[in-house]
């Protein structure tokens, strides 16, 4: 029997012998926690509401997974048969809820566990101490691979409860979470931005068309990676290759992107709910497509700041929950009190401003930043070095001289530039490309022209 660590992952096959097993969850508290299934699509979407499996609907049309409640010890079983789902079904992810008020703190004990013809296969084990104020947990996944599925323990947490997890799966629940919950339905779509109007076709031929062929064959090469773990970026890449075919001059540069984030406390709900892996997520589909390294370099700052391991496709899935310990070793190593812009990018200059290929700073922050005056000579310096700065202001607020940027005098280069969103979903994947194309192709041609690249 084999005892499951966070974050790792391991073959059913190998663990059960198939893909027909059991998954026992149990725990023990003194508050009802709802247990249920949502059956996800490539991109992590509810999408078929007939694979949200719980108390009011406990089994799937075909009966690939089937919940029953163990009356006598108090466990919720699924019986599963993973080679019975159809195949749009690319994810289980198993959750926890708890209704009203009261939280995950008071979890005595909590387990997952594999069964195989009864007999116990591996086990994610966890408690109290694991959470804090949240009402809603994603216990763990089982996932498809190749012809294989893998398990995947998460233990990670949401504040809002059911309707919190229903949400981040892109499911609706009406009203306040209940024992009877509305079931899930496909989120309306927010309303559209303006976008460049540029003469945009998505279709392959016309993608194609307009790029270089080397750019053809590296899109090529990332689309058919998107296999197993990585597939549910497929969608994502989809909408990046398009929004690439509307700026083929960007398409001709080698460019490399670097993600810098705010890892200070103020961001801790948005890495634990998961909006920074989607971030990374799609900052990696963009980064991949420019680049002919096909990754992403990756800082973090609190206080401090420090570069982790470059983002690849080996890793991008769960890389804020998994890489160097997950963000909350993160911010234990940064000092997570206080967001110290100015050191991140001078410790960004220091590495990438002497290079004499392009490097774009995707710098990520939720605002009241630390010094206006310091961002501003770092900006005035910088500006003569083939490197610009994307700042996304992701759910806050007083972004200071980020907003007055067209401000700054004794600049070479306009080298900078600045959104902000509330979520990153608020925006559409193409509208998210656009903007950053928008302002990089800008730049790209401001230096050309100034003769800051190599030759």
């Amino acid at each position: 029997m084999m005892d499951f660590l966070r974050g790792q992952k391991e073959s059913i096959r190998k663990l059960c012998g198939g893909l027909e097993l059991e998954l026992e969850i149990y725990h023990r508290a003194p508050v009802v926690i709802d247990v249920s299934c949502f059956g996800l699509d490539a991109s992590g979407r509810l999408s078929d509401e007939q694979y949200f499996v719980f108390y009011n609907q406990k089994q799937t049309p075909e009966g690939a997974v089937r919940m029953e409640d163990g009356a006598a010890t108090g466990a919720i079983t699924f019986h599963l048969r993973l080679d019975a789902l159809p195949q749009h079904i690319d994810k289980l992810s198993f959750t926890a809820a708890i209704d009203g008020t009261r939280t995950m703190q008071e979890l005595e004990k909590g387990y997952a566990r594999l069964l195989n013809n009864g007999q116990e296969a591996g086990r994610f084990s966890y408690d109290r101490t694991h959470f804090g104020a949240e009402r809603a947990i994603v216990i763990c996944e089982l996932y498809r691979k190749g012809d294989d599925w893998r398990i995947n323990p998460v233990g990670r947490g949401f504040n809002g409860g059911l309707k919190a997890l229903v949400e981040s799966f892109g499911g609706v629940v009406a009203g306040s979470p209940s024992r009877n919950p509305a079931r899930p339905a496909p989120p309306p779509r927010p309303a559209p931005k303006p976008a460049p109007s540029r003469g945009r076709s998505s279709s392959v031929n016309s993608i194609i068309s307009a790029l270089p062929a080397h750019v053809c064959s590296r899109m090529d090469n990332l689309a058919r990676q998107c296999r197993g773990d990585t597939e549910y970026l497929s969608i994502i890449y989809r909408s990046m290759f398009a929004a690439l075919a509307s700026y083929p001059k960007v398409a001709e540069e080698n460019v490399q992107v670097v993600m810098c984030a705010d890892a200070s406390g103020s961001m801790y709900d948005l890495y634990r709910g998961g909006r920074i892996q989607r971030v990374v997520d799609k900052f990696f589909t963009f980064a991949s497509t420019l680049s002919e390294r096909g990754t992403m370099d990756l800082w973090a700052f609190g206080a401090k700041s420090r570069q982790f391991g470059a983002v690849t496709m080996d890793n991008v899935r769960d890389y804020t929950f998994a890489e160097s310990g997950g963000f909350e070793r993160w911010m234990s190593m940064l000092n997570y009190q206080i967001n110290n812009e100015p050191e991140a990018m001078r410790d960004i200059t220091m590495i990438y401003g002497a290079q004499r290929q392009p490097v774009l700073v995707l710098f990520l922050t939720d605002g009241r930043l630390s010094s206006d005056w310091e961002i501003e000579e770092i900006l005035i310096k910088t500006s003569r070095f083939p490197l610009y700065w994307q700042f996304v202001g992701l759910h806050g607020d007083q972004y200071g001289i980020l907003e007055r940027l067209q401000e700054i005098d004794g600049r070479h280069t306009e080298n900078a530039g600045f959104f902000k969103v509330d979520d990153i979903d608020d925006m559409t994947d193409g509208e998210l490309f656009h903007a950053l194309l928008s302002n990089l192709e800008e730049w790209l041609q401001e230096i050309s022209y100034k003769n800051m690249l190599e030759s």
